[in-house]
């Protein structure tokens, strides 16, 4: 059975930190690194045509009219009305810098990932009733397809696709059962901080994002790691994802960066629990768990310590 990795609505993603070149061709030449082909074509011209139930599902809507694209890593379906070169842009520069941070230098992929973008709300909600996922549900991945809700000239993307563009890499490149919090958190991580720096370069601000939270809110460590499905209320839910995503910006920025982290999600991938994994990586500056915990619930209620 598949595992299905979903993004609450308010939740915060990334859209590229990188600016590179987008060839509209409808050519096979070689491109120069950084740069890839789209191509817009019917269905039937597609390189891969093979989906889902779900996928087939979303295609076979009677209420939306799709468009069929593809670029060198995806295979985009998209509501007619939406900027497909904006989007495939979004999709391959995020799809190279998560690679980059979680250090894979070869792909080999040849199977392209599907992208579906709703545009029509009520089609959305529907085909989200459909697939028994969870109310506040803007998008999931699942396997190699990503399905999200969007609106039509957006300039800055929003959250959704490279939140779930972490689930995808994560999926592909990191072996093993990732916990629910990691793989939530390292996506909402991933999804904030490269698109604080993206608008950063181009004189915007990123706000509503929460970068605290209320010690009546604070979930323990042991509960908050321990979760194998997502609380039952939305408010619930908003304090999962930010707390995830706030463990995950406290390891990394005060726990050595990236190698540990990659080195902890890697064993709780293999079946560590959290505190094996923790001890095996983060333990020498501490104690106990306990005393990281009591140093996390500082950082995270921004309390003095």
């Amino acid at each position: 059975m598949k595992r299905i990795l979903a993004v609450l609505v308010v939740a915060i993603g990334s859209v590229i930190l990188c600016i590179h070149a987008v060839a509209q061709t409808n050519d096979d030449d070689a491109l120069p690194p950084g740069v890839y082909h789209l191509k817009i074509l019917p269905f039937d011209e597609l390189s891969e045509k093979s989906v889902s139930r779900q996928g087939d599902a979303a295609l076979s809507l009677k209420t939306v009219q799709w468009q069929h694209s593809e670029s060198d890593h995806f295979i985009f379906h998209t509501e007619t009305g939406f900027s497909v070169p904006q989007l495939s842009a979004w999709a391959e520069w995020s799809y190279a810098l998560i690679k980059q941070d979680i250090g894979v230098t070869q792909d080999s992929y040849e199977r392209k990932c599907h992208i579906y973008v709703f545009l029509n709300q009520q089609a959305w909600h529907s085909f989200v009733g459909v697939g028994k996922m969870e109310e506040w549900t803007g998008g999931w991945c699942t396997g190699r397809e990503l399905f999200f809700a969007s609106r039509p000239h957006f300039k800055f993307q929003g959250p959704t696709l490279p939140h779930e563009m972490t689930h995808l890499v994560l999926h592909r490149f990191v072996t093993g059962d990732i916990p629910l919090w990691l793989n939530e958190g390292f996506a909402e991580f991933e999804g904030v901080r490269l698109y604080r720096n993206y608008l950063k370069a181009r004189g915007y601000a990123l706000g509503n994002i929460t970068d605290r939270l209320a010690r009546n809110d604070y979930i323990p460590l042991g509960e908050l790691t321990g979760a194998v499905d997502y609380p039952r209320s939305r408010d619930q839910v908003v304090d999962f994802y930010n707390e995830s995503r706030l463990l995950v910006t406290f390891l990394y920025y005060q726990h050595g960066g990236m190698n540990p982290l990659l080195r902890f999600i890697k064993l709780s991938g293999d079946g560590s629990r959290f505190d094996t994994a923790w001890q095996d990586v983060y333990s020498s500056k501490y104690s106990g768990l306990d005393a990281f915990e009591a140093k996390f619930i500082a950082y995270v209620t921004k309390q003095k310590q």
